[in-house]
């Protein structure tokens, strides 16, 4: 029989818990919380958040300072768990990095929503939207959408669309007709109990517009929550949503106009959030990736707005103190700044114990809970020893644990040598991988993501390809993504990239009549249309002219990719990589038990010799018809 440090062995041979020694995504944050490490920071951060719970609308923010494996997104995930296991006093959001600054508050908008649609636990499918929206309605005395409306609902769209077919498919029976009126009669007063509950709220929120009441009604019945959340997300939704949720279409709106509309449905979420006393804390991380002056403007106009315009929302910004001094307070305009600057706090390294207890705690973790917590199998006066020695970042502690476990548990391999950088970001490639595939919905279909993998694939041909990329840049056509000349020996073509994930029907047309008008015009040119395959382009009768248009682009020689949940994982996986890479979070440990950050330029080698390596089959159909050009 195995006895138990066998079975401990067994269970570390199947799942190493210091593997990955970055949190990435607070939401995916699964190990045990070290309470002791950056407590301080954890409580004055809490303090600011509970005063805006007493008083959603104070106007502040609030800058926390880490340095490189500090644990800012790990405090990030202590905040989201406390919301969890406190009953909810206030909500939470995690906005990654932004890429296009002309969609900065169209890209506020819809990482909030993205955050406040997705399930609190993986036990159930309740989300934040839905504790709030239970809070807003319970004054109303029912739900809006139970199934009885929504059936008849769908019974008159039918009935209005095809009749005769209601009839021969016996949709429609003899009793049904007789029971119409009584139906109709209880449609006619459900309908009056949605008006009148709009009115209630209207007049409780007489700032916030009928629409934006109605659409949250809707939210609640199944049929049309998609589309709710497409609208709520400020996407220019085409007609046939426009008409399920009996709103406007947005399909003729300008981007300015798509900005207003957004500023102002946050701004009546805010309102809402203020009333019923649930504030949203809204965290912004790895802001390494501001790497350009109007990101870093599009930054500091979100904080603002979020502080002075929108109630009940509170702005973290988690940022390393050198950067903050060399690149933020030179470029964010001083109000920003002073918003940041009133509430500082900052994130210190582990002592002994703590380094132990993050051990421990992993161990426990996959150990399960009836382990008696001793740090088996590792000594722990050697490791009392080693973390002696110096303040640790939580980070290192995970690392130097990763390192001496592999010792343990493979004696006769070869270990004295590092792990490569290269090795070190397949494996958080992978892991990434695994993570977005597991659970799609937290990975929203996102142009300017899949426009940042593509332009990592672009930029980094291998010298040896039979094809090589230049001049690539992002055209000022809103349409199109990027263009570049690719060269094969004394040959040339031009191509233009374009990515896609709108659901409007006419936005549709207008990039594919954009890769017509290039291919016509061009007669070695080639074209790539590019769309998460999520974002499904409706069969005919649907989209009647968009289909057509599409196999039109297609008979001229437009090459049409569309990404299936494989590939579309591999893209974004590799957006994200590079964005923990910029920020210094994928770290390997060299032979003098050093930590060193993965650079940029070693990104740039993994690009080149595994995504082009043809070992991820995300980006081979690029590859392929390039090298065929």
């Amino acid at each position: 029989m195995m006895n138990d440090n066998d079975r401990k062995i067994n269970i570390l041979n199947q799942e190493n818990p210091f593997t990955s020694s970055s949190v990435g995504d607070p939401w995916e944050d699964k190990y045990l919380d070290v309470k002791s490490i950056n407590e301080r920071a954890f409580k004055e951060i809490f303090q600011l958040i509970e005063q805006k719970i007493k008083n959603p609308a104070l106007p502040c923010a609030g800058l926390v300072f880490g340095e490189v494996g500090s644990g800012k997104t790990h405090l990030i995930s202590r905040i989201l768990r406390y919301d969890r296991e406190s009953e909810f006093p206030f909500s939470f959001a995690y906005i990654q990095p932004i890429e296009d600054p002309q969609q900065t508050y169209r890209y506020l908008l819809r990482e909030v929503i993205v955050n406040l649609c997705y399930p609190i636990n993986k036990s159930s499918a309740t989300t934040q939207l839905d504790i709030i929206l239970a809070k807003s309605f319970k004054e109303v005395g029912e739900k809006i959408y139970p199934s009885d409306i929504e059936k008849m609902d769908k019974f008159f769209d039918e009935l209005r669309s095809d009749p005769v077919g209601l009839f021969k498919a016996k949709k429609i029976s003899l009793g049904m007709l007789r029971d119409l009126g009584k139906s109709f009669k209880t449609v006619i007063e459900k309908r009056r109990s949605e008006r009148k509950a709009i009115e209630f709220m209207r007049a409780k929120f007489p700032d916030i517009p009928k629409e934006f009441f109605k659409v949250l009604f809707q939210y609640q019945s199944p049929s049309k929550r998609s589309a709710a959340m497409d609208w709520l997300k400020g996407i220019a939704i085409d007609d046939e949503d426009a008409a399920l949720l009996r709103v406007t279409n947005r399909m003729e709106d300008s981007p300015n106009l798509l900005e207003q509309k957004s500023r102002h449905i946050l701004s009546c979420l805010g309102a809402l959030l203020a009333y019923y006393g649930k504030p949203l804390v809204v965290c912004f991380d790895r802001l390494e990736n501001y790497d350009t002056d109007a990101k870093i403007h599009s930054l500091g106009k979100m904080v603002e707005f979020l502080v002075d315009k929108a109630k009940a929302m509170l702005p973290l910004v988690f940022v390393r103190g050198q950067q903050w001094e060399e690149t933020f307070t030179k470029k964010l305009n001083q109000q920003v700044i002073t918003r940041l600057k009133t509430n500082e706090f900052q994130l210190k390294g582990c002592n002994d114990t703590q380094s132990l207890e993050i051990i421990r705690s992993r161990l426990a973790f996959v150990f399960g809970k009836d382990d008696t917590g001793d740090l088996f199998p590792f000594d722990q006066d050697r490791l009392t020893g080693m973390f002696k020695t110096r303040l640790h970042t939580p980070r290192q502690v995970i690392m130097l644990a990763n390192q001496r476990l592999k010792q343990i548990l493979y004696p006769d391999k070869e270990l004295a040598s590092p792990v490569l950088p290269l090795e070190k970001l397949k494996e958080e490639f992978e892991n990434q991988c695994k993570i977005i595939r597991t659970d799609f919905n937290r990975y929203q279909p996102d142009r300017s993501r899949l426009g940042r993998a593509l332009e990592l694939y672009l930029s980094n041909i291998p010298s040896e390809n039979s094809f090589q990329i230049e001049s690539l840049t992002r055209p000022e056509d809103k349409y199109l993504d990027f263009s570049c000349k690719v060269k094969k020996g004394e040959q040339a073509s031009d191509v233009i990239f374009i990515i896609d994930t709108e659901l409007n029907n006419p936005y549709v047309r207008a990039t594919l009549k954009r890769g017509i008008e290039f291919l016509e015009n061009s007669s070695n040119g080639k074209v790539f249309y590019i769309r998460d395959a999520r974002c499904e382009i409706p069969a005919p009768p649907k989209w009647k002219a968009t289909n057509e248009m599409l196999e039109e682009f297609k008979k001229i020689g437009g090459r049409v990719i569309f990404l299936d949940k494989e590939h579309v994982a591999e893209w974004y996986a590799l957006a994200l990589l590079n964005y923990t890479v910029k920020e210094g979070d994928v770290t390997i440990v060299d032979v003098n038990n050093l930590t060193k950050s993965v650079s940029s330029e070693e990104l740039a080698v993994f690009v080149r010799e595994k995504i082009h390596g043809e070992q991820y089959s995300g980006f081979q159909n690029i590859g392929e018809i390039l090298r065929g050009a």
